[in-house]
């Protein structure tokens, strides 16, 4: 019987239904996540205070650096967990939990104790070659002073966040999500438009929000475990302090620690010249970032599903019905992750203006978001690779080629940057901002070949 016809062969293959049942709930977790900014932008255009719009792209783009820098955390624990899961290795599935747990709140707690010199190296570095008024700035560093204080319950989260991930309980992340941008809607509203408070406000919500997402999902964690055996059981302190395992744990943040750095540090890049185009344009490219990133997100849920069934695949203790599960979960997740960056693109084109509208009153601000709303339609289509490629990466536990992809790729957009914006402004900026993800995308399919070799004559 030839290969292809083996019916064990077709069993292991990895199903469409298998895949939007993990990624379906992922990508709604994920999408809800920058629409909390988009809220932010609607709430502080409702206000007596429309220009803190751009105090909070300022004060929000720390955080992104902080926590998106950190999201190895997460990242980590999914790929770690996914191939302990497929290995049936329960006590090193739940050690890997408890490593990303401590690691996330330690660093937290690290961020509370420093915020001082964050925020102060931080809104310097943001004012260089800024023309942000000093009213933007003061509002920015309120907004950094008040949120700071969520840092060791969001970092401890994503620890949970990855695990839960990992154990194919996407919609358990769904509905953390979706607690959290509801409660910090409520927040907004409450605390921005009616009482006024501007940046302050909607940091204040956001840190509530935080609060409460994380112990969210410690209750969810909990009822996973009473699924694996009880939440007592299974805890072998050797596991956690085994020499080989805490080398691999270590090897693995530290490259994805660099590669998700030089992420956030290039969107940080991105507001900070976009700063040199005045207030206006600044708050514009922050209306448009909040749907960038949403779209991005958004099409995260297929690459979560990449991360999970990959990971398991690697993990496998048949090497033979590993290699055909990772080739059906790379092939039909792209296929999905694709056909969703069409859709997007779509809506983008059809609905823009209304979505423009929606997030900014009449004025300077949604006129010049106008403009350059054209880089946002066709975004999902330039992202839709390389975030799907972090995925199969992810699951693979293969950081250092993420690393290294990310490396290249930040030293040619940081001078591309500087150069089309002198010549094509703003315009120039959203361009070398697409050649980036696109660079990403090109240098890390080079390296997909190297995974194969995990399953050795099965590949």
């Amino acid at each position: 019987m030839a290969a292809a016809d083996d019916p064990s062969r077709k069993e292991a293959k990895i199903s469409y239904r298998e895949i939007l049942k993990l990624a379906w709930p992922a990508s709604v977790a994920a999408s809800v996540t920058p629409l909390l900014g988009a809220v932010d932008v609607w709430a502080l255009a409702q206000s007596a205070r429309p220009l803190d719009i751009a105090a909070v792209g300022l004060g929000a783009v720390i955080f992104s650096l902080a926590y998106w820098t950190f999201g190895f955390i997460r990242m980590s624990v999914a790929g770690l967990t996914a191939q302990a899961s497929g290995a049936e290795d329960e006590p090193e599935a739940r050690a890997s939990l408890a490593r990303g747990a401590v690691i996330g709140g330690a660093i937290g707690l690290a961020l509370v104790l420093l915020q001082w010199p964050i925020g102060w190296l931080s809104f310097r570095l943001l004012s260089v070659g800024s023309e942000a008024s000093a009213q933007t700035l003061a509002a920015g560093l309120s907004y950094f002073d008040i949120r700071i204080w969520g840092a060791p319950f969001a970092l401890a989260s994503y620890a949970a966040f990855g695990w839960l991930t990992a154990r194919g309980r996407t919609d358990y992340l769904m509905a953390v999500s979706i607690f959290m941008t509801g409660l910090n809607i409520l927040l907004d509203y409450w605390f921005v438009v009616g009482l006024g408070w501007g940046a302050a406000g909607v940091a204040a919500g956001t840190l509530i929000a935080e609060l409460a997402g994380f112990f969210m999902s410690v209750f969810f964690v909990i009822l996973v475990l009473n699924d694996h055996g009880g939440v007592k059981s299974h805890w072998h302190v050797d596991h956690f302090w085994a020499a080989d395992r805490i080398r691999r744990t270590l090897s693995v943040n530290r490259d994805i620690f660099i590669r998700t750095l030089l992420l956030a540090f290039c969107f940080a890049w991105f507001v900070q010249r976009g700063g040199a185009f005045g207030d206006v344009t600044l708050a514009a490219n922050q209306t448009l970032l909040q749907l960038f990133l949403f779209t991005g997100l958004a099409l995260d849920g297929t690459a979560i599903a990449a991360e999970t069934l990959v990971g398991r695949a690697m993990g496998a203790r048949d090497p033979a019905r590993g290699a055909v599960r990772y080739h059906s979960a790379v092939r039909r997740t792209f296929i999905l992750a694709i056909a969703a960056s069409v859709i997007f693109s779509v809506f983008y084109w059809v609905f823009g203006d209304a979505l423009i509208a929606l997030l900014n009153p009449e004025g300077p601000i949604r006129a010049t978001t106008k403009i350059y709303m054209p880089w946002v339609i066709i975004s999902p289509l330039i992202v839709v690779i390389g975030f799907q490629l972090d995925g199969v990466f992810i699951g693979a536990t293969r950081a250092e080629e993420m690393r290294d992809s990310m490396i290249i790729s930040t030293f040619v957009f940081i001078p591309a940057s500087l150069m089309l914006a002198a010549r094509f402004d703003n315009h120039g900026l959203w361009a070398a901002f697409s050649l980036y993800f696109l660079l990403r995308a090109a240098t890390l399919g080079l390296y997909i070949p190297r995974l194969k070799t995990a399953f050795g004559d099965h590949a």
